[in-house]
């Protein structure tokens, strides 16, 4: 066992974290707390991610320091005007609006970074006796309007991913295109979300047939693209699906949503490619440190 992965498994185990898998969070405070030179650093990284790779899993990064996703400043709406302009109902737009409505409540009301929202699970979301709502310990916000209050929307997509857990598709579908804008607020309903298996993906991928790629996270990138077309100020509103303007059921998105969907693909190419060249990087550095390893040993 190579001794760097040694000392980051000791500093696991003293620090009560899991060193395999790794969270991305984990290893900034293993680099944080383990101080050393840039090029051992690279080196530890190198380790740990070749032992995540022989055990089949991937090691996630951590977002550099200080770079959250949520954008603030002219030309970007704020929490409540990006929720407002999510749409809720409707077949897909409903779905994808329910989605990056809780991530935005995510980057925007709990100030996470990419990697960390990715990374939430369902015991990290809690609904307390007063009706507060909280994830990972952090406070999520209530607003006057149930359109823009970031508990409503935390609430709307749990409630789309227990009813896709119990009966599928076809029924989230099905709700999605007859439902009606409500003025009451979905945030104080009790929420069934402590039912879903803690293995559920919170942040899954969704294709344009409203299909969830729910066994993974959308990437990183994605979640900067999303937020991004969400929090564009010049894009026009979605069309209200109860106004008579789409047939009920179908609410299409500006052609900007298929732009997105676009962009998206092609940054899960590039993380994709990237890893095919971070793998034959990793092994081109292996075969000549063994090389210089061999001339020293001479």
């Amino acid at each position: 066992m190579p001794p760097v992965w040694g000392l980051f498994r000791d500093w696991c185990e003293a620090s009560g974290l899991s060193a395999l898998p790794a969270t991305a969070d984990t290893l900034a405070a293993f680099f944080a707390e383990v101080p050393a030179a840039p090029a051992t650093r690279a080196k530890r990284l190198q380790v740990i991610r070749r032992i995540h790779r022989q055990a089949g899993h991937v090691l996630a990064l951590p977002d550099p320091a200080g770079a959250l996703p949520w954008r603030e400043g002219e030309g970007w709406l704020d929490l409540t005007g990006t929720l407002t302009r999510c749409p809720t109902a409707g077949w897909p737009a409903g779905l994808a609006g329910r989605r990056d409505a809780y991530l935005a409540v995510l980057a925007g009301a709990c100030r996470l970074t990419r990697e960390t929202a990715r990374t939430v699970g369902v015991t990290d979301i809690h609904r307390h006796p007063d009706g507060a709502w909280t994830v990972r310990g952090l406070s999520v916000p209530r607003a006057p309007e149930p359109e823009g209050c970031p508990a409503c929307a935390l609430a709307r997509w749990l409630t789309v991913l227990i009813l896709w857990d119990e009966r599928g598709r076809a029924s989230v579908r099905s709700a999605l295109a007859g439902h009606r804008t409500m003025s009451t607020h979905a945030c104080t309903q009790a929420s069934g979300h402590a039912g879903l298996p803690p293995t559920t993906v919170l942040l899954p991928g969704i294709d344009q047939h409203g299909w969830l790629a729910d066994w993974e996270p959308v990437s990183a990138r994605t979640v900067s693209a999303v937020l991004a077309h969400r929090q564009d100020a010049s894009r026009p509103p979605v069309p209200d699906p109860n106004a008579g303007q789409e047939p009920r059921g179908e609410v299409r998105e500006d052609y900007q949503r298929a732009s997105l969907d676009e962009l998206a693909g092609i940054l899960e190419l590039l993380d994709t490619r990237a890893a095919h060249a971070l793998a034959a990087s990793d092994t081109a550095i292996e075969e000549t440190l063994a090389m210089l390893n061999r001339i020293g040993g001479r």
